[in-house]
Parts: C-alpha cells; sequence; structure tokens
C-alpha cells in the first residue's frame, strides 16, 4: 500500500495554547492585508514553504500530492524550482468536498494512507515514523500537535477517514479520542508574517533542517542563480542572495537578512535583520532594520507598524505582481506557467537626486 498527501493552502484555522500566546508575538498591525498571497506561497530563502514540504513528501517516496487551493484565499502561484511530475494543483470551492474526493481516488489507486497537512504548518517531524504510529494505532485518523498545541498535519486512512472531522475544517479541537502524535522537532506555523521572519532567521541561523538555496560563496553567505552583487557592496554572515537579484555599489547587507529572487537593493542601503520579499526594489541611501519589505509595502516588527510606500523610487515591485491561481487553473501546466523562468530585473542604470548623479 502506498502514500499520497494532500496540502490545502488557504486554511487558517490552527490551535494555538492560550498560555503559548505571548503578547510580544501577537502584532496588532492587520497582517491580513500586508500580502495579498497565503503565506505558505511566500519565498522564503529562495522556496516557499509549500516547496519545501512537497520536497519533503518526495523524500519519503510519497506516490501523489494534490495540492488543493482554496478559492476564497488570494492564491498566487509560487514558483517551483523543479515542478515534480507526481504533483496535482487544483483550485477548489470546498476544501472538505476535495479532500473526500482525492481519498477516494487514492484508494481506488490502492493507496492506503495519506498525509494532510495545512500547507503553512510546517514541522521537521520524521514523516515515516508518524507514518508508523498511525499505522500501529489502528485508528482512522491520527492527528499532531507540539507543546504549543494541536498541529494540521494529519495522517489518515484513505478509506475510513471522514474529511469533516479535521479540526481545520471544522472547530472540533478533542478530535473524539483519536490518538495524537507529539512533535518535539522544529515547527512554525506560518500564522502571521513576523512567522515568515523568524522562519528565514531560523534557516539562516540553521535552527532547523532546511537548508539555504543556492551557491554558499563564503562562509555563511549565499548567492543563487544570476544573483550579482557589486564588488564595493558589503554582505555580513548569514545573508542570502536570490535569484537574479542585485546589490549595488556601497550597499550594506548585514546579519540574518534574505534577499529574495528579483529584486534590486541600490546604492548606498543598508538592510538589517530583515527580510525583501520578491520582486521588490529598495532605492537608493535607505536604512531599513528589523522589517519584512514587499513591492511598496513594508513592516517593521519592532514598532509593528506596517506602512504602503507611494513614491516608487523608495519601494516598489521590480516586476509586473505574479498571476493569481483561478478556479480554471489546475494540474501541472497553469503551475509551470506560473514558476516560469527567473529573469534578471530591468534596473536603472543611474538613479538622480536633486543634481548629485550616481552611476554604475
Amino acid at each position: 500500500m502506498g502514500l499520497g498527501a494532500v496540502l490545502v493552502i488557504g486554511a487558517k484555522s490552527q490551535e494555538v495554547a492560550p498560555d503559548r500566546r505571548h503578547s510580544s508575538e501577537l502584532p496588532h498591525t492587520d497582517s491580513e492585508g500586508f500580502l495579498d498571497i497565503p503565506l505558505e506561497c511566500v519565498e522564503v530563502v529562495g522556496r516557499s514553504l509549500l516547496e519545501r514540504m512537497i520536497e519533503r513528501l518526495i523524500a519519503i517516496d510519497v506516490e501523489h500530492i494534490s495540492v488543493l487551493v482554496d478559492a476564497k484565499s488570494s492564491a498566487v502561484a509560487p514558483s517551483f524550482r523543479h515542478f515534480p511530475e507526481n504533483v496535482k494543483v487544483r483550485v477548489v470551492a470546498d476544501v472538505a468536498a476535495a479532500i473526500a474526493e482525492e481519498l477516494a481516488g487514492y484508494t481506488q489507486r490502492g493507496i492506503g494512507h495519506s498525509f494532510i497537512n495545512a500547507a503553512n504548518a510546517y514541522a521537521e517531524t520524521d514523516l515515516l515514523d508518524l507514518f508508523c504510529f498511525h499505522r500501529e494505532a489502528r485508528q482512522p485518523v491520527t492527528r499532531t500537535f507540539d507543546r504549543d498545541g494541536c498541529l494540521d498535519l494529519w495522517v489518515v486512512d484513505c478509506a475510513k477517514a471522514q474529511p469533516i472531522d479535521l479540526v481545520f475544517l471544522k472547530n472540533n479541537a478533542d478530535q473524539n479520542g483519536a490518538p495524537r502524535y507529539f512533535i518535539r522537532e522544529y515547527v512554525n506555523r506560518l500564522l502571521r508574517p513576523r512567522d515568515v521572519r523568524r522562519l528565514a532567521a531560523d534557516i539562516l541561523r540553521r535552527n532547523c533542517g532546511t537548508g539555504v538555496s543556492g551557491k554558499q560563496v563564503r562562509p555563511g553567505v549565499w548567492i543563487d542563480d544570476g544573483g550579482e552583487v557589486h564588488r564595493r557592496a558589503r554582505i555580513v554572515a548569514p545573508a542570502y542572495i536570490g535569484c537574479a537579484s542585485k546589490v549595488k555599489a556601497d550597499a550594506l547587507i548585514t546579519r540574518f537578512t534574505d534577499i529574495e529572487r528579483n529584486c534590486c537593493v541600490d546604492s548606498g542601503t543598508v538592510i538589517e535583520d530583515s527580510s525583501i520579499l520578491a520582486n521588490t526594489t529598495i532605492g537608493i541611501c535607505l536604512d531599513l532594520c528589523h522589517s519584512i519589505a514587499s513591492g511598496n509595502k513594508l513592516w517593521n516588527l519592532e514598532r509593528d507598524v506596517a506602512v504602503e510606500i507611494v513614491d516608487p523610487r523608495v519601494m516598489r515591485f521590480t516586476t509586473a505582481r505574479p498571476r493569481k491561481w483561478t478556479a480554471h487553473s489546475s494540474g501541472r501546466i497553469q503551475a509551470r506557467e506560473e514558476a516560469g523562468v527567473l529573469q534578471k530585473p530591468e534596473m536603472p542604470q543611474r538613479w538622480q537626486i536633486e543634481n548629485n548623479n550616481i552611476q554604475e
């Protein structure tokens, strides 16, 4: 009997134990409006959480992986570096019905068990050990949890499980006494933008198992395909420069900063302990610290303030925003269209402030 997996994009109902919710971890700013895509689709140090999860499933020989995108979420298709042959993407209006359909299809193919995972619930547990625990318990459903509460990561018997019983589809925490698997390894629920920043820092610090993309050009400094760093720019490890991104002369990139793909950090700008998300240009002679930048939006995590920058000379999208998955998009073709080929951003050769010209 083989293994399958169902990953759900747009599930937002994980529970965290009340005594674990510290005020410093709960921003008052409206996090839902800061990014217009689910956090699991945001690239972090080179790859989205969705892609990292698919890689882990493929590593244990999961035969079929279904990615279900909730039509109610504004899901932008993430860029896959390598789109696997056994992954199918669907946009669905009813997640519960779609899971039931996928499990029924797995049963017909002879797949006896399946992982079901809300794609924002990242846990670096031994998936094969989790599967063996579930099989020995001889129950239809096994749910995982950690010291902070329940996680939306399940193993189910495809023929017996009822998807409507899953907690991220139905708010029922005790789950009728089903066995629970305790996870002691690294967990990131990715419920708010600051969790994206924490994940990036943890990857660069090697606090978790998932690795940094690109080539390590010197200890703690990674540059991905097509990334360019001017010889007068300074990079302080650990740091990551993404695909086709550009760091111009006299810029300073300091510890635990990730510059994702198709970005530009202009001359004289300092980026400290921050995440610059894909397709973002940061203007000349700026100082950006402890923040997340995406296009023309900036979230300062220390002050818990989100702002939208009107002046494109300060911050802007490097290229056009990626297209969204629609109800008509499914399977491998659409995802490959969205992944596309990474292009180097078109950057101006000269910036001008008043009468002072700075040239490359």
